[in-house]
């Protein structure tokens, strides 16, 4: 669950249409246009399996926020537009009330604007400590997991917890699974993996994106393989690049010019990404996955990470580096093998992407 919470001296909501795609038992009736002020509006977006459970966790938040800028009535907003794992609607519509009535049960004065309407509305907010507040709530780690999952395609979207594969129930109830719920911690634990991992004469690492979100793709971790390419013969590295986005591609050609000898002896192998909103690290021994908090856009990388998931299992690794192979890398390229196919494999993703934008 994410809230998106502004403190406004004055704001206005007028409900222009109800939205053409949701289920339309979900639509609420339409409200006129309402003005506010002194309050608290708070975007509300409900996830997959936010739970009751979540909502406690929220009205508790809520009390933290009084204690710094006071108390004052809260208005609650729907806006599934904060996550890309949003719940189904009657899901959201339902927890959403039952979040009304919890707050209103512990003494704010709540107003819950309508349920499926496009919105135009207006703000003015105060320049205070605490005037913008964003929260997230994730849930259990197993919840947590669970989203992964169905992130990345092994479970599809409508599955339960105990609905996940065997190998992968082992991992929530253990010391090796870790939620990394900040990106310094995230990529502190990427580079652990790569210290080890480079320190195990012979092995292999699978890429993609990893880094890219701090600062610059190029400067960031494709730095890296270069060191790993020079300074270690024996490492072979699957280097999978979203080669839809132009900063990508340049990296890509860049790799094929500048380890032409890694490159033809297979030591650096180049796939396409299918994904732009994922960053991994797999060894034999190690994975790290990472979620971008709000991609800039589609096609483009991230550059925030909401959490990370990492752990230390040569049976899950061995399972994720499959996934690796059949669900990332992109299966009409499959292994780029000279600068030849990579171009044909960009003007291919390029022109793809101008039919999609004349549609």
């Amino acid at each position: 669950m994410i809230l998106d919470c502004h403190q406004c001296s004055s704001c206005y909501f007028e409900d222009k249409e109800p939205s053409s795609r949701i289920d339309a038992a979900t639509i609420s009736l339409q409200q006129p246009k309402m003005v506010f002020r002194n309050v608290l509006v708070v975007f509300v977006c409900i996830e997959l399996y936010d739970s009751k459970e979540d909502l406690e966790e929220a009205v508790e938040e809520f009390a933290s926020m009084s204690d710094l800028i006071g108390k004052r009535p809260i208005i609650l907003c729907p806006n599934v537009h904060l996550s890309i794992d949003k719940a189904p609607e009657k899901q959201a519509a339902y927890l959403i009330a039952e979040l009304e009535k919890m707050l209103v049960k512990v003494g704010y004065d709540v107003q819950c604007l309508s349920f499926g309407y496009h919105k135009q509305y207006g703000m003015e907010c105060n320049g205070n400590v605490g005037s913008v507040v964003g929260r997230r709530f994730y849930g259990s780690q197993e919840k947590q997991f669970l989203r992964l999952l169905t992130r990345l395609g092994v479970c599809p979207p409508e599955s339960q917890p105990q609905d996940m594969p065997a190998w992968a129930k082992t991992l929530t109830g253990g010391p090796l699974f870790k939620v990394l719920n900040s990106r310094s911690r995230t990529y502190d634990a990427a580079r652990n993996i790569v210290r080890h991992q480079l320190d195990t004469a012979g092995d292999e690492l699978w890429t993609c994106m990893l880094f890219e979100g701090e600062r610059d793709p190029v400067d960031d971790y494709i730095s890296s393989v270069y060191e790993i390419v020079e300074d270690y013969q024996d490492i072979r590295i699957h280097r999978a690049l979203n080669l839809s986005v132009p900063g990508f591609s340049n990296a890509a050609s860049f790799l094929f010019r500048k380890f032409p000898e890694a490159i033809e002896q297979g030591r650096l192998r180049i796939y396409s990404s299918k994904v732009s909103d994922l960053e991994c690290l797999l060894s034999k021994t190690a994975v790290l996955l990472a979620f971008p908090h709000i991609p800039r856009k589609a096609g483009s990388h991230a550059g925030e990470i909401s959490f990370g998931i990492y752990c230390k299992d040569e049976n899950f690794a061995k399972n994720m580096i499959q996934w690796y192979r059949t669900f990332l890398v992109d299966s009409r390229f499959g292994w780029i093998r000279t600068e030849s196919e990579l171009n044909t494999a960009i003007n291919e993703l390029e022109e793809e992407m101008f039919q999609e934008k004349r549609q």
